[in-house]
């Protein structure tokens, strides 16, 4: 990864770009955000878009979320919208419910937490501020630019708009302090290079490696959280690439990175590439599938040295640890072990005395189908067995095992009414 280095200034004065001076315009901005930013703007407040959707809006880009932060505290939020609902206890925002589901997230402007200055994370977050002291206790300058609903301008208190330009993701402040306070965002910055396409400036890059085994401070819900992210947007490979560059392959996943240190990293480079290729279509897989094209090329390697063991219970045995250390719902995993565990079936297709009818009434034929798909897919003959197999899955009609009828035994149940 190149790297630029560079501190970003540190001032309360911002940098202001009016409308005519920057891309953003109204038009690409969610109508129900526009509803909330006008409310709040009308109601004698600041209101500004703030984090990724700027970042996304400013790259043109589409945003996936578009939140807002307002000078008004949650109760007078809450006052303003009926249609509102207050949440959290260490970071309290507001949540606003329009039709379908879509939930708009509001908070307060926030200032650097009196509890930011002891060691470790922040245990409590609700210390409300102003838009700069707002800016300058986010995570990465790109993630830290407003968009001003009362004149349409950009600001930028934290250099977001240079760095955006150079295409590099950088921390605000120390990264090093700023990473104790909460280590998930090491994650979250690769997770928005590889997803960017920007490199980690050097200071970030140094003070992730250094503090690596620091991930296991953050809540594990939320490392699990961002690892399902970063290989859902069709950059996985480069994701991938990042961790095991910055050491949080080796924190995260010990097993993997002890693997690749032994027999080398093409396996899982070939399995995440069909990952990104599927997703860049357009095609969206369940989290259960997408930890499954990560584990698998561990999986393989273990299974064929021990040649005729019970797959499924192999499964267990060397996925158990990485489940329980990151906290993997039980749901999930059994659809890892069964999807995994049935990949050789699959690869057995054509093979003498093999049944392959008996696949399609298994509950989790269709996920296990999936993972075949991703694995397989790199090779002409892999892509022959998959059309083979999705041939029989039509041909199985919806895949359940068919009822066999009874066969009523006369003997024992004797005549039927009316039978001499």
């Amino acid at each position: 990864m190149i790297s630029t280095e560079r501190d970003p200034h540190n001032s309360s004065v911002p940098r202001t770009i009016p409308r005519k001076a920057h891309r953003i315009s109204r038009k690409d901005i969610d109508s129900d955000a526009l509803k909330v930013l006008y409310r709040l703007n009308r109601h004698g407040h600041i209101a500004y878009l703030v984090g990724g959707g700027v970042r996304d809006l400013l790259l043109k880009r589409s945003p996936k979320d578009f939140d807002i932060s307002t000078s008004a505290h949650p109760n007078e939020i809450k006052r303003i919208f009926s249609n509102c609902r207050l949440i959290g206890k260490r970071f309290r925002l507001a949540h606003i419910y329009f039709r379908g589901g879509k939930i708009i997230e509001v908070s307060t402007f926030r200032t650097i937490s009196e509890f930011a200055l002891d060691e470790g994370p922040i245990s409590s977050d609700n210390t409300f501020g102003n838009p700069a002291e707002d800016a300058f206790r986010r995570d990465f300058t790109v993630n830290a630019l407003f968009y001003n609903i009362g004149n349409f301008s950009v600001i930028d208190y934290v250099g977001g708009l240079e760095d955006l330009k150079n295409r590099v993701i950088r921390c605000i402040g120390d990264p090093l302090v700023r990473f104790r306070e909460d280590p998930i965002r090491m994650l979250r910055g690769v997770r928005f290079a590889s997803l960017l396409g920007f490199t980690i400036d050097a200071r970030s890059q140094k003070a992730i490696y250094a503090l690596r085994q620091d991930i296991w401070k953050g809540a594990k819900p939320r490392i699990l959280d961002e690892v399902l992210r970063m290989f859902s947007r069709g950059t996985g490979v480069t994701a991938f690439t990042m961790m095991e560059e910055l050491g949080l392959l080796e924190s995260i996943f010990p097993e993997i990175d002890r693997h690749i240190r032994r027999e080398g990293r093409e396996d899982y480079i070939g399995t995440i590439s069909c990952l990104d290729r599927e997703q860049s279509k357009g095609r969206d897989f369940p989290p259960a599938i997408l930890l499954a094209v990560l584990f698998y090329p561990y999986f393989h390697s273990v299974a064929e040295r021990t040649a005729g063991s019970d797959t499924v219970k192999l499964t267990r045995e060397i996925l158990s640890p990485i489940f329980e250390r990151l906290q993997v719902p039980r749901r999930i995993q059994d659809t890892i072990r069964q999807a995994l565990a049935a990949q050789g079936r699959f690869f057995a297709l054509g093979q003498k005395r093999y049944r392959p009818r008996t696949m399609l009434g298994k509950s989790y034929f269709d996920d296990a189908l999936m993972l075949f798909e991703l694995i397989a897919g790199g090779t002409e003959e892999g892509r022959k067995l998959i059309g083979d197999w999705r041939s029989l899955r039509r041909g199985g009609g919806s895949g359940q095992p068919r009822r066999r009828k009874r066969r009523r035994n006369r003997a024992h149940e004797g005549q039927r009414p009316g039978q001499r």
